[in-house]
């Protein structure tokens, strides 16, 4: 069964761990609560065209959401209701939103080449951020909220101060589009997914790479644990992927879609995956054995690789939100 009439784009996982939202082409939003199958909340309604991206506040009292409607909505979780009128200042397609840690503040990436903060209580405009030379695919906050970094179609990452908008450092980090940017939990590190097939570890200090690459698909989509242990990927090859952030190796096997996977989110004890497809369908996958079998072989053996072989979505660990 599918929670949408149409491909599914952006999923996010509320803090309690059971409850996600999920965006669509078909322009809504909705929350399915995993423990129990089955949709809690929505449609929500009020975008004009295809979502992109949702963010969970940290108090898990409201959702932003964006699309090619060039808008930014927040929503009050609990009335489904907007707080206000929904935000226009980008000119083109709004493709990424984050909440800073505290709530308070409100990022996204455009179409348009800026990014734009926002107050996140009032809807008021605090910066307009001007640099990238083409697409701003991702937006993330780093974890203390001091820093905000932004991920591009002109290949670079760059990092700015989130009170000032000051650019502190810009990394030219891929070949192709970069579609995502993530922090790990430390703040130290940012990793990057692009279309050129590669997920890059960078120093947040100088920019340096760490490491060698995670090369296999064309990453569409990318989500940290919240220890920071591993990544998950998601690509239009229909798989998902889990990777080892301290060796950058393949963890367990590939495992299956049946379509193109546009989103992937990670749980906050890190032990379950929800992911969103081309066909609309929610699917929830435990990783817990396998990372801790990867885990129990990289201590007998460090230079043993992980298993590569594939591995569709059992009954067992697949629930679908209808």
């Amino acid at each position: 069964m599918r929670s949408h009439t149409d491909s599914l784009l952006a999923v996010a996982f509320f803090k309690d761990g059971r409850r996600v939202v999920t965006a669509s082409h078909d322009k809504t939003l909705r929350i399915c609560d995993m423990q129990r199958r089955s949709l809690v909340g929505g449609p929500f309604e009020g975008h004009k065209d295809y979502v992109r991206s949702v963010a969970v506040s940290p108090d898990d009292k409201q959702i932003a959401s964006s699309g090619d409607d060039k808008a930014i909505i927040i929503w009050d979780v609990e009335s489904k209701q907007m707080k206000f009128d929904p935000l226009e200042k980008h000119t083109g397609w709004v493709l990424s939103v984050c909440f800073s840690p505290d709530g308070k503040r409100l990022a996204s990436g455009s179409l348009d080449k800026t990014v734009v903060v926002w107050d996140a209580k009032t809807g008021a405009i605090l910066a307009t951020i001007d640099g990238h030379n083409n697409s701003v695919w991702s937006v993330a906050f780093s974890p203390d909220g001091l820093k905000l970094a932004s991920g591009s179609a002109d290949h670079s990452i760059r990092i700015w101060r989130s009170d000032n908008a000051e650019l502190l450092l810009k990394i030219d980090a891929h070949q192709h589009w970069i579609r995502s940017v993530v922090w790990s939990p430390d703040g130290q590190q940012l990793v990057s997914a692009s279309f050129d097939k590669t997920v890059r570890f960078w120093s947040s200090d100088d920019g340096a790479q760490i490491g060698q690459p995670c090369t296999g698909h064309a990453y569409h989509s990318l989500a940290i644990s919240s220890d920071g242990s591993f990544i998950a990927t998601a690509s239009k090859d229909k798989t998902l992927r889990l990777w080892s952030t301290k060796t950058h190796k393949l963890i367990g096997q590939v495992l299956e879609h049946t379509a193109w996977v546009r989103c992937v989110a990670i749980s906050p004890n890190g032990e379950v995956l929800v992911s969103g497809d081309g066909e609309g369908k929610v699917l929830l996958c435990s990783v817990k054995n396998i990372l801790e079998q990867y885990n129990a072989e990289e201590g007998i053996s460090e230079n043993e690789e992980a298993r590569q072989q594939q591995l569709p979505f059992s009954e067992a660990q697949v629930c679908l939100c209808p």
